[in-house]
């Protein structure tokens, strides 16, 4: 009987985990729309297709794998959960490696625009850092980080 009622136990434990963790990965699913992230640029610009949120934590590191078309100039805006602010973000090249932007250099900026050219693919490495957290906590918490990009065509 004890064997039986500890099978119940675990197995409403593990149901109960199984909500709350999905429950979780729905309130991420549109972050980039709903949260800080969502800007009013202009007029002219349009939300790129390619613009996401994800469930992230501590130590993590998220790649996006991004083409921005030619001829366009475009604004990116990266958030998170406030547990994990600064976000740390780096373009490179997804042909050659070869970095592009670093935002560590301009104090984790959240937001940057680029002047597009020629169509071309490229990567994006996204983190978040939390330094203004308890680090002890933030181990054990995940969060949302929101990509969000609009573009309008380059004058």
């Amino acid at each position: 009987m004890y064997m039986k009622n500890l099978i119940y136990i675990g197995i409403i434990f593990t149901l109960s985990f199984s909500v709350i963790a999905e429950t979780k990965a729905q309130n991420c699913k549109k972050f980039h729309l709903y949260s800080y992230c969502m800007q009013s640029p202009g007029p002219k610009y349009k939300m790129e297709g390619q613009s996401r949120s994800n469930i992230i934590g501590l130590g993590d590191k998220l790649i996006y794998s991004v083409v921005f078309y030619g001829e366009r100039h475009y604004q990116l805006y990266f958030c998170a959960s406030k547990e994990f602010v600064p976000i740390h973000y780096v373009l490179r090249d997804a042909n050659t490696n070869e970095l592009i932007y670093d935002n560590k250099k301009d104090d984790y900026v959240e937001t940057i625009e680029l002047n597009i050219e020629n169509t071309s693919r490229i990567k994006i490495e996204v983190s978040v850092l939390g330094s203004e957290q308890d680090r002890e906590t933030l181990d054990e918490y995940f969060g949302c980080l929101g990509f969000l990009m609009l573009y309008k065509k380059a004058s």
